[in-house]
């Protein structure tokens, strides 16, 4: 059985716009336990990923494990549904526009925060103003400033794009999705980010920071019976084994993983399993300031790193990536392909760029997130791989989920674990665009900035593939990007929990799940 959100709704701005997204989306598949019946009230959800959020404040946690949290506490404003690819209401009704640059936002009339204050259009522009206040470093502040925003009435904001965009509904879902109190946040300041205040589906009511985030139901959220549990927990288990066990003990009731491993031991056991494909897939995102501004040191860890290894070593159960996009999507290329290992090729472009910079050796930091095995072994993997050549040597670099958080949105590293955040083709121009939200590395590339333009202008679903195609052969060639398994996340649960939705990248839609 497949997957799929009761609500169907469609955001778009015309019918060129919902094939483009179709033909691009993430397919999400499950195996449940048999059939559930109607939902049912009560009980807890628990959650178990392998880090922890770094931020539950709106402004800064739209990015990575942080989005989980949030959701819960805010709802989002649009969403993204990974099995029809279509951008569907959330807080707000619609997101309509005619022409790609001016649009209007339309809320659900009658949402009230927790604290009783109404989630309104003044509620939104304040958020989307806090976005833009630089001290704060939000990770969405760029995708902000793509745009201009006014108050019309109570329940609409006319927003106007600085270029014509049919690609924005998707900031709704995750950079500029989450709202919170402006009421709470003056009052609360800087304890705000312990004490959130939003009108989603659950309350926060503690947080053991490496442990776990505990939540309640909002008994006033305005898509009732929704949410069905009464409480929500989401804890932080680092090893994947270890999380499994909990899952077959009880003490959990949903786990995230990113291999197949566990896939079959749950179907025998009688679990749920979801599986939903990701744009891209796990590898490293390579930073183009430091020693790795050089192209030949770029191509130079390209030719080092050993895909096959990597997957015989940490996901021997899983196939491996060899193009940047598996050969049933509508992005493929067959020439976005990984260079071949090449040790001597990589110590010539070494030798060469140490000869250009006095021959000292060089010195490269990889971050990773701290805990959790296999990505200790891939992160060893890595150190063993590029050290291959002499004068070059990577430091590992673990961090908790919100020191990776800070580093990634900083650009703090050489290299880091990455993924691209998501099944939503947008993904690409967010990380890859010059200056945009999740660009973090610095790169920049004029032709890929064209391809990209291309994608927001044009209204064409053919012309939009093969901009982003355009885009993505150039990414590659360039040594932005690399990675050694194709994305797929997974959700297992218990055979008493029931609709387990993907959303976003490692989560799930917490408000749609129930408890049998």
């Amino acid at each position: 059985m497949t997957a799929r959100t009761r609500t169907t709704a469609t955001v778009v701005t015309g019918a060129a716009f919902a094939l483009l997204i179709a033909g691009c989306s993430g397919a999400s598949t499950a195996t449940t336990s048999g059939p559930a019946g109607e939902p049912q009230r009560g009980g807890t959800l628990v959650q178990a990923y392998n880090t922890d959020a770094q931020s539950v404040d709106p402004a800064t946690c739209a990015i990575g494990i942080g989005v989980a949290p949030c959701q819960a506490v805010y709802g989002a404003l649009l969403y993204y549904d990974f099995e029809t690819g279509e951008i569907t209401p959330g807080m707000a009704e619609s997101f309509t526009s005619d022409d790609g640059k001016v649009w209007t936002l339309k809320l659900r009339p009658g949402l009230t925060f927790t604290d009783g204050t109404p989630f309104d259009a003044a509620a939104v522009a304040f958020n989307w103003d806090r976005i833009l206040d630089p001290a704060l470093l939000s990770p969405s502040r760029a995708a902000a400033q793509t745009i201009t925003w006014s108050v019309v009435d109570d329940t609409t904001l006319a927003v106007t794009s600085t270029e014509i965009n049919h690609q924005l509904p998707f900031q709704l879902t995750e950079s500029l999705a989450f709202v919170a109190s402006p009421t709470a946040i003056a009052q609360k300041g800087a304890d705000f980010a312990n004490a959130p205040v939003g009108a989603g589906p659950f309350q926060l009511t503690s947080w053991a920071r490496g442990t776990q985030i505990e939540f309640d139901r909002n008994p006033g959220y305005w898509d009732a019976p929704r949410p069905y549990a009464d409480k929500l927990v989401m804890k932080t288990i680092a090893a994947d084994d270890q999380r499994f066990n909990a899952l077959q003990a009880g003490e959990i009731n949903v786990m995230t993983v990113v291999g197949d491993k566990y896939v079959e031991r749950a179907r025998g056991a009688g679990m749920n399993v979801v599986q939903s494909q990701q744009l891209g897939g796990n590898g490293v995102r390579l930073n183009f300031r430091g020693p790795l501004a050089d192209a030949g040191l770029r191509t130079a860890v390209g030719k080092l790193i050993d895909n096959d290894q990597i997957m015989a070593a940490a996901f021997p159960d899983d196939p491996g990536a060899t193009h940047f996009m598996p050969d049933d999507s509508p992005l493929y290329d067959e020439q976005a392909v990984w260079p071949d290992k090449d040790v001597d090729g990589a110590r010539k472009l070494v030798d060469e760029y140490r000869a250009a910079h006095g021959g000292a050796d060089i010195t490269l930091t990889y971050v990773t997130t701290a805990g959790s095995p296999v990505l200790n072994r891939v992160a060893e993997l890595l150190q063993s791989q590029i050290q291959q050549v002499n004068g070059l040597k990577l430091d590992i670099k673990s961090l908790d989920g919100a020191g990776f958080a800070s580093a990634m949105t900083s650009g703090n590293y050489d290299l880091i674990i990455s993924s691209l955040g998501g099944a939503h083709p947008e993904n690409l121009y967010k990380v890859f665009r010059t200056g945009a939200a999740g660009n973090n590395s610095g790169y920049s590339n004029p032709a890929v900035d064209q391809a990209f333009e291309i994608t927001h202008s044009s209204s064409d679903p053919a012309v939009v593939n093969e901009a982003y195609k355009t885009a993505i052969r150039q990414i590659v060639a360039d040594s932005a990007y690399r990675f050694w398994r194709p994305s797929e996340s997974t959700l297992l649960s218990t055979g008493s929990v029931h609709d387990v939705q993907p959303a976003y990248q490692y989560w799930f839609r917490p408000e749609l799940a129930w408890i049998r």
